[in-house]
């Protein structure tokens, strides 16, 4: 340690600690949600408002009920009742079940007065809808249990006595009086395997059965500040330069919806290969289509890499599983390659086919991952169908690293692991910084 500073560091170091302690002391905790978290037959046409109580006073200013697709209900306006009651107007549709978050990662969420944010929170429900056929419950429960037991990748990981889960649940699902009840009865029994690509579908809502809290190492406003003059690509991606010639390219996701988005993104790489260095920012990336991943990550790989590996689910195979098989990465030819050096920004919400990404990226010998562990997420799943209307996906095969090893539930290492504190990441952002030095060599 620099002994000239030592009284001004160890000042700060505890002010730190003191602010942690405070905001970890004013954190909010839900007392109350209205309809609650997993209640069915819920009336549409009554049901006008739903409402969140909070156990302390709470910032007016900011609220996030994070969703969309037609699980999310319609929202006709917001706002506060008094200072712990948040209020949300809305139409509800009959026979469909809802899907939202409060505080979802990498919102503005919920903070008290104090300063203290919400943890991201689930909040799910259904409305009444037409009673189902007699057996429909029976043949469900039936069908789900025997695709877990067949066809889903990670029955076994967590060690999940899944016989003695049927018999807990398998009257309710019998018993269920239509079909938004069902399918949230099903997600109950699939949010224990801690799966996030495990989803269950009512109709044209998706339920996700699982999401583990985690908390974004990103805020954009702090970007900003080192790169000043970002640039649009397309709808969500941004580029930018610093003035001695990094540059930034930000890459929020892999959607296979938006390919035509990926497209302007790669032609803006193609304009800053004169670049010293690159640094690339998928912090708040979950993933969505490999191929995508891989034409992006072919910029800077050289010659045939594998980066990772697979098993598929089988019950016919020997020990349930197909032979290993792996995956592999061909990095373009010129003019497309990117041979200086690379910084790869990454976090906790990276998952699935971002994951992919981060071990392509891997191969690059010029490139540095910087940041904390990734989620530990990817199956490839497949739809079953347990009765009309209703669906589940299951993971259909195990991820795997190049050695042969399992990330599922694990996550992957950056090279350089940077903490970063969600109530000063407005501000500054030690991620990026360090890339930085790293990329100038002050480091």
């Amino acid at each position: 340690m620099n002994p000239f500073r030592s009284a001004s560091w160890f000042a700060a170091a505890a002010a730190n600690a003191c602010l942690g302690l405070l905001v970890a002391q004013n954190r909010p905790a839900i007392v109350g949600l209205e309809p609650a978290h997993l209640q069915s037959r819920v009336d549409a046409v009554k049901t006008t408002q739903l409402v969140v109580r909070f156990d302390m006073d709470m910032d007016p200013k900011l609220h996030s009920l994070c969703g969309g697709g037609p699980s999310f209900p319609k929202v006709l306006r917001t706002g506060w009742r008094d200072a712990r009651t948040f209020v949300v107007d809305v139409e509800l549709g009959w026979n469909t079940v809802y899907s939202m978050d409060l505080a979802c990662p990498g919102s503005s969420g919920f903070r008290s007065q104090a300063g203290g944010m919400l943890a991201p929170t689930p909040w799910r429900i259904a409305t009444r809808g037409e009673p189902l056929p007699p057996g429909d419950g029976a043949l469900a429960a039936k069908l789900l249990f025997e695709g877990v037991s067949d066809q889903y990748s990670y029955r076994d990981r967590l060690g999940i006595d899944w016989n003695e889960l049927e018999r807990t649940f398998h009257d309710d699902m019998v018993n269920a009086a239509d079909g938004p009840a069902l399918a949230l009865l099903v997600t109950e029994v699939l949010s224990t395997a801690q799966d996030p690509h495990i989803t269950v579908r009512w109709e044209e809502c998706t339920l996700p059965s699982w999401r583990r809290p985690v908390v974004a190492n990103i805020d954009l406003r702090s970007v900003q500040t080192v790169f000043p003059k970002l640039a649009r690509v397309g709808k969500t991606a941004l580029s930018g330069r610093t003035d001695d010639g990094i540059g930034y390219l930000y890459v929020p996701t892999f959607a296979r919806e938006q390919r035509e988005e990926f497209d302007r993104l790669l032609e803006t790489l193609r304009g800053m290969l004169d670049c010293k260095a690159l640094i690339l920012d998928v912090r708040t990336n979950g993933g969505g289509d490999e191929m995508l991943a891989r034409r992006l990550a072919a910029f800077f790989v050289k010659g045939d890499k594998v980066y990772a590996g697979h098993r598929v689910r089988d019950p016919k195979a020997p020990g349930g599983f197909r032979e290993v098989e792996q995956r592999s990465l061909r990095g373009n030819p010129e003019p497309d390659v990117y041979a200086r050096p690379v910084a790869v920004l990454m976090g906790s919400l990276n998952m699935s086919s971002c994951e992919a990404f981060l071990l392509m990226m891997k191969q690059a010998p010029q490139a540095i991952l910087v940041g904390e562990k990734s989620y530990g997420s990817s199956g490839n799943p497949v739809s079953h169908t347990l009765i009309p209307g209703l669906t589940v996906m299951l993971p259909s095969w195990q991820a795997l690293l190049p050695d042969g090893s399992m990330f599922e539930g694990e996550g992957i290492e950056p090279h350089i692991h940077v903490e970063t504190k969600p109530e000063t990441l407005a501000t500054e952002d030690p991620v990026l910084d360090e890339a930085l030095l790293r990329l100038r060599g002050q480091r």
